[in-house]
């Protein structure tokens, strides 16, 4: 609304007069304010005077009265005979003397005597009789007595000891409301408050008004002295208390609508001045700003043509600036074009290499696919950040930028470009065979010379062959991406993407972005795998294997999305989920099967994890399992990742009195060497020397060096992958103390398993019958 500088222009003029506007206007409305209010409270103090001095004339009367009744022998000596008769006589004829609405006599001890009204209730006197005993002398005050209150005075009968307490009130009423309203010409209300509730007394204001002034009390906190606003509406009202528990109240109600209508009027005649002016204004600013902006339009109409290319003169303007402004603008569009020429070729350029940036492929990578079926590669220099960490980060530079050379250089290859780091896009020219390509790639490959060292790097590569219009490039850098996620894996030069690797790779995602759901969604489950002592026929073992059985994908096998968990970072989620659950189990297990020992499998991100021991001893001590119950076991090239941090955190777990063991024993990548600086207690042999041992002799004489090895260095061995009952004698002859295999059982349920337990107290006789050494098949165990 306000983007043009002539709408600005006219709302800069409009809001200065409109702003001095209402700043007179406040300033003089507030001032007449002001000097209303003055006004008024100027009337309601006199009027509060002129109330207050009504109010003592009347309190001089009642004590001039009382006094003399109370100095009067008659009455002094009716008091002091108790003449019940002539005392109620004497108080009517003396209040009737002074047209008093109320006498009254207390007894020394603060009984009413007599009084000329009745008075259900006295508590109210009672409380104003001991504050006049307090005074020993006249007590004047205002109380309420029954919902009405009554000016009273009371003074001390002397015989000449004082005998009695004589007292007379006038009414204050609407009487006194209709009499102070002739002195003042104002409204009178009388109220009285309580924890009940709030009345009016009584007023010289409407029924209406009265009901508005006693739903305004309820809300309302009173203070002496106080002018309220709006007591009822449009009127103001000056408050006072009339007695000194501040129960009774009076109000002065001092109608504001003359001092309304003067300050409506004027601010009627200040709004059309006002508007008037603005009016005037508004004219004004439409002449002036046209004045201004018209040499502005011109200039606009000049630089939009310059922004379209055309070569016009600049437009002939009168004011000197915006002259000056057009002759800049024309220098200017000479040098802005010649810079935008360079600005496009810098944009799709990479800046180390001159190749091509993302930029540049997703700008003629569409083209080069609507043009006809070809083949694609995306190249990567295998183990690249070496070369930055061996021989700096200039010299990886200059690697990128003779490789960048060679790709520029070669005649088949139609259009490179770099991607990332040391990651390259090239369209290779149209037919091309395998072994052209991997000629090419031979030539790429060749030694590169940094700064007199000759360096010598594998380049893979993924390859996607496409069909012409195949315009998603999306999906075609996708696939190039997959296959070359294939080729590191299979470890060769050039891996072509092949049908079907799309799916694999979307199942992929999904496993991995339903990893996490699983875990507290029920998907993911434990099984139990014994492991049997061969040596003393117990099972008080077993291994905790996790399973998946997904909602759409099925059954997913560990191998997979345990592998996956790794390469996402997610592994230590189904670790600690793992392990917080054996435990659980373990703690209902234990009552029944107290030498039990549960062993789980640790990953090398959970080995590296410093955090881990004291996880696992909080989880144990939440479900009060002792640390024997719970055995971990590792790979071998889980520990040769980070060896010194891995062996410094098995230590840690082993200190704390957890069994660890060595898994999949001898398909790992450590040496010997290490073997003997684990702290494990357990060595488990894998199940590729295990299944078919009874069958291979090579396997047999692995397994019993490995044996021996281990036996040698205090370690416990387990022999994994038993399916039969020959092997069994086989790997009881060789020296192994525990067998786990489906020989003895597949994986099991925690409730299966508990079964199994108990049935193989019973059972165990049928898995050692005729076991028998291999070497002289005399039996071994029964």
């Amino acid at each position: 609304m306000l983007s043009s500088l002539r709408s600005q222009l006219t709302f800069l003029l409009v809001a200065l007069l409109l702003f001095l506007a209402l700043v007179t206007g406040y300033a003089t409305l507030n001032t007449m304010r002001q000097d209303s209010e003055q006004q008024a409270r100027q009337i309601l103090k006199v009027a509060t005077n002129v109330f207050r001095q009504t109010l003592q004339v009347r309190s001089d009367q009642l004590t001039s009265s009382v006094r003399l009744l109370a100095a009067d022998f008659g009455f002094r000596q009716a008091v002091a005979t108790a003449e019940q008769a002539t005392i109620q006589s004497v108080l009517d004829n003396h209040g009737a003397r002074i047209n008093a609405d109320l006498a009254l006599l207390f007894s020394l001890d603060g009984r009413l005597l007599a009084s000329t009204l009745p008075i259900a209730d006295d508590t109210t006197l009672q409380q104003r009789f001991q504050q006049a005993q307090a005074s020993q002398g006249a007590f004047a005050d205002i109380v309420s007595i029954e919902n009405d209150a009554y000016q009273i005075v009371l003074v001390p009968v002397r015989a000449p000891q004082v005998i009695a307490w004589v007292g007379m009130g006038f009414a204050v009423d609407a009487q006194l409301a209709l009499q102070i309203q002739a002195i003042t010409g104002l409204d009178v209300s009388f109220s009285q408050k309580s924890y009940a509730q709030d009345i009016i007394i009584s007023s010289t204001l409407s029924e209406d008004l009265q009901q508005a002034v006693t739903q305004q009390l309820v809300q309302s906190v009173l203070s002496d002295e106080k002018i309220v606003a709006d007591l009822p509406l449009n009127y103001i009202a000056q408050t006072f208390s009339l007695d000194q528990q501040q129960q009774l109240w009076a109000f002065l109600h001092l109608p504001n609508e003359r001092w309304l209508a003067n300050y409506q009027r004027l601010r009627s005649q200040l709004f059309q001045i006002f508007s008037l002016g603005l009016a005037l204004a508004l004219v004004i600013a439409f002449f002036y700003t046209r004045s201004v902006t018209r040499p502005l339009d011109k200039l606009v109409k000049f630089a939009t043509a310059i922004g379209q290319g055309a070569n016009i003169a600049p437009p002939s303007v009168k004011l000197a600036e915006i002259g000056l402004l057009a002759n800049t603008l024309s220098v200017m569009r000479n040098a802005i074009f010649q810079r935008e020429t360079e600005l496009k070729q810098q944009a799709q350029r990479d800046p180390l290499t001159g190749l091509g940036n993302r930029l540049a492929v997703d700008k003629h990578l569409p083209q080069i696919l609507n043009e006809a079926s070809g083949q694609l590669l995306q190249l990567n220099i295998a183990k690249f950040k070496h070369v930055n960490a061996s021989f700096g980060f200039s010299n990886g530079d200059m690697l990128l930028q003779q490789l960048a050379t060679r790709l520029q250089d070669n005649t088949q290859i139609r259009f490179a470009a770099r991607l990332g780091a040391d990651e390259f896009l090239l369209v290779l020219a149209s037919g091309l065979t395998e072994d052209d390509v991997a000629l090419l790639l031979a030539e790429l490959s060749r030694p590169f010379d940094l700064s007199g060292s000759i360096i010598s790097l594998s380049l893979v590569c993924g390859g996607y062959r496409y069909l012409q219009a195949e315009e998603d490039v999306n999906t075609v850098l996708r696939r190039l991406g997959i296959a070359l996620n294939s080729a590191k894996q299979q470890g060769v030069a050039l891996a072509l993407y092949q049908s079907g690797q799309d799916e694999s790779h979307q199942r992929e995602l999904t496993i991995i972005r339903d990893l996490p759901h699983a875990l507290t969604s029920g998907q993911l489950f434990i099984v139990y795998q014994p492991k049997v002592d061969i040596v003393a026929q117990r099972a008080v073992s077993a291994e905790a294997l996790i399973r998946w059985q997904h909602p759409e994908l099925g059954f997913i096998s560990p191998i997979e999305f345990i592998l996956l968990a790794e390469r996402s970072g997610n592994i230590s989620l189904i670790s600690h989920w793992m392990l917080q659950n054996v435990i659980a189990q373990l703690a209902n297990w234990l009552p029944s099967h107290p030498d039990l020992c549960i062993a789980v499998n640790l990953s090398a991100d959970d080995l590296l994890d410093e955090q881990l021991p004291a996880k696992i001893l909080a989880w144990l001590t939440a479900k009060q399992v002792p640390v024997s119950a719970l055995s971990l076991e590792v790979t071998e090239s889980a520990v040769m990742q980070d060896t010194n941090k891995a062996i410094g955190n098995l230590q840690q777990l082993k200190d704390t009195g957890i069994q660890l063991a060595i898994d999949d024993f001898g398909t790992g990548q450590s040496s010997l060497a290490y073997l003997k600086s684990l702290p494990v207690h357990e060595v488990k042999i894998d199940r590729a020397f295990i299944k078919d041992i009874e069958h291979n002799l090579q396997d047999e004489l692995i397994v019993q060096a490995t044996t021996r090895l281990a036996r040698g260095l205090g370690l416990k061995v387990t022999a994994e992958g038993l399916e039969n009952q020959a092997g069994l004698s086989r790997v009881l002859a060789a020296g192994c103390q525990q067998v786990q295999g489906y020989y003895f059982s597949k994986p099991l349920t925690a409730e299966a398993f508990s079964h199994w337990l108990t049935a193989f107290l019973t059972e165990k006789t049928h898995y050692f019958t005729a076991v028998t050494d291999p070497a002289n098949h005399e039996d071994v165990v029964q």
